[in-house]
């Protein structure tokens, strides 16, 4: 018994110095704090007041990062306020380029231009307070300034820019409000189940000008004069109807005047899908003013 005594406290001792060896030998690692959420202009200086006209700004962007997940991202604009992480008011994500909320997500870039042109209506001075905050309450917060003129302050031979570019989404599900086709002054609807042929309307029947254009002529408009002069050319359409089931209506060209500026539209893809609330139907692609 004594000898199996022995034998035992080795075996012991054993024991414990190996698990000592392997504790020893384990690194824990720690996980890296997420970095501090940042907030950066795209492709100007957010220091200095961007200048555009009443009706017609130029692409206004804005990027969020967030590693730790946003949990509010607020937009202040005077009397305007909102949330755009958590509002359940879909009508206020068209107006910075999104087609959701913007919880949850580490990285989201917001384009200003469809509020400028919709909201800032007169001439004058504006400023928009950004405040980004992640899970763990870290803040970022920045302002954008933005100077609206009217068209004829705009820099002498500004119509013989080349036209700016951006692009598009339309969205609509069922009998749904269509979201984004208001960015350019259009509205929308389904006309008909099995092609899905939407019609595009001018919002505004008294002001608005939607006319045809060729395919060609996407690249053969080159600056801004071109397309009014084409745009006053054109006879005005009441509506234009496209065929979005099975991606017929990609390569679709018109012209559609908004805010008393003409731009030049290309469809690149329509998508059809079903769901329990109707047909969905997007409508993606570029336009140039």
């Amino acid at each position: 018994m004594r000898h199996n005594g022995e034998f035992v406290k080795k075996w012991v001792l054993t024991f414990i110095a190996a698990a000592v060896a392997c504790a020893g030998a384990i690194k824990v690692v720690v996980a890296a704090e997420p970095s501090e959420p940042e907030i950066t202009a795209q492709g100007f200086d957010i220091e200095e007041s961007q200048q555009g006209a009443v009706g017609s700004f130029q692409r206004l962007r804005v990027r969020f990062e967030v590693p730790g997940r946003i949990e509010r991202l607020n937009i202040r604009e005077r009397s305007y306020e909102v949330d755009l992480a958590t509002t359940p008011e879909a009508d206020h994500l068209p107006l910075f380029g999104l087609d959701r909320q913007v919880r949850q997500l580490t990285d989201v870039t917001l384009n200003f231009t469809a509020y400028i042109d919709q909201k800032l209506d007169a001439v004058g001075d504006y400023e928009f307070e950004l405040t980004v905050v992640d899970r763990e309450e870290r803040t970022a917060s920045a302002v954008l300034l933005v100077t609206v003129v009217a068209p004829t302050a705009l820099t002498p031979g500004s119509d013989d820019r080349a036209l700016t570019a951006d692009s598009f989404r339309f969205v609509r599900t069922g009998s749904a409000r269509a979201a984004g086709a208001e960015i350019l002054g259009l509205g929308w609807k389904t006309i008909e189940g099995h092609r899905v042929v939407i019609r595009l309307t001018p919002l505004n029947a008294d002001s608005g000008h939607l006319f045809e254009l060729q395919p060609s002529d996407w690249e053969m408009l080159e600056t801004p004069a071109q397309l009014l002069n084409v745009s006053q050319q054109r006879e005005s359409r009441p509506n234009l109807d496209l065929i979005a089931a099975g991606n017929r209506a990609a390569g679709a060209v018109f012209g559609v005047v908004s805010g008393d500026v003409p731009h030049i539209v290309k469809v690149n893809e329509s998508t059809t899908s079903l769901s329990d609330v109707g047909t969905t139907v997007t409508l993606m692609g570029e336009y140039k003013f």
